[in-house]
């Protein structure tokens, strides 16, 4: 298999995030939805719970209150990225698809199967970072993600799995889903899937002397429970559908957060090309992501 390694990561001012989800929660309301009922109107109390003035009943009480905190910077930190990405944005596929992603549980949980309004955040993530990088993003259609950028159109379906048993099931569907494009004008199709909760367990939420050690700390949680373990898996599906997708990118999205208590939106991912694929192919993936 050939790879393509992307890190990221933002010195984050949390104030900013905070502060900028009053105009988050206006902004879902002039688009005609129920903010005040949404779980984006809850997490400001959250983050103001862990800071408020008194000592916890226990470490239990701490360690809930800080998972809360971290959990809900992340939320915010996520939905300001679409906010601040597509805030002018009025096609109906956006919307429907922000609809979609502002109800549900406040937080993740594992034991509920179903967990759609993260699915449809997840995929307004993935547009939000091609928009980043230069796409212009079309919303009207099936596929999770379109972006075009002069000559290159991308179709990009998007996954979430729970554990590595959701793997293959998952990623077959979304190869399957991108067999069915019908686009007479060239194109290419991707597949994103998020991997953090496969190894969530391995991943401390804290206490990282730099973001070097951070970065190094991470990768190898990832090579040694997650891709080691999955190569050859990833590498069959990949050359069995070689026709609709040039590749797939593994994400690792969280808020960390440093010793001297500074958050970290940390995101990782790690593009993955089948080792048949053509040079020609092999060379527009670096394309779309700017290697």
């Amino acid at each position: 298999m050939s790879h393509i390694n992307q890190m990221s990561y933002e010195l984050t001012n949390a104030s900013y995030f905070i502060e900028k989800m009053d105009e988050v929660i206006q902004w879902l309301g002039k688009k005609g939805l129920k903010s005040q009922l949404s779980r984006y109107s809850k997490y400001r109390g959250y983050i103001e719970e862990f800071y408020r003035n008194g000592n916890p009943n226990s470490l239990t009480d701490l360690e809930q209150k800080f998972k809360n905190l971290n959990d809900a910077m992340q939320e915010c930190i996520q939905i300001v990225q679409v906010y601040d990405a597509f805030m002018d944005e009025q096609s109906k596929g956006f919307e429907e698809r922000l609809q979609k992603a502002v109800y549900g549980t406040d937080f993740y949980n594992s034991e509920i199967k179903a967990d759609q309004p993260r699915d449809f955040l997840y995929e307004l993530l993935v547009a939000s970072w091609f928009k980043s990088w230069g796409y212009t993003i079309d919303f009207n259609q099936l596929t999770d993600v379109v972006a075009t950028k002069e000559d290159i159109t991308v179709y990009v379906e998007c996954k979430r799995i729970k554990s590595i048993g959701g793997l293959e099931e998952n990623f077959k569907k979304a190869c399957k889903q991108l067999s069915k494009v019908n686009d007479t004008k060239e194109h290419y199709g991707l597949v994103f899937i998020d991997i953090y909760n496969c190894v969530a367990d391995k991943i401390r939420d804290y206490e990282y002397s730099s973001i070097f050690s951070m970065r190094k700390e991470i990768n190898d949680i990832l090579e040694h429970n997650f891709r080691s373990q999955n190569a050859g898996k990833i590498e069959d599906i990949l050359a069995k559908n070689l026709e609709s997708t040039v590749g797939v990118a593994f994400t690792t999205v969280r808020c960390l957060w440093m010793s001297n208590i500074t958050p970290q939106f940390y995101r990782d991912y790690k593009v993955v090309a089948s080792s048949k694929i053509s040079d020609e192919k092999y060379s527009v993936l670096q394309k779309i992501f700017n290697v």
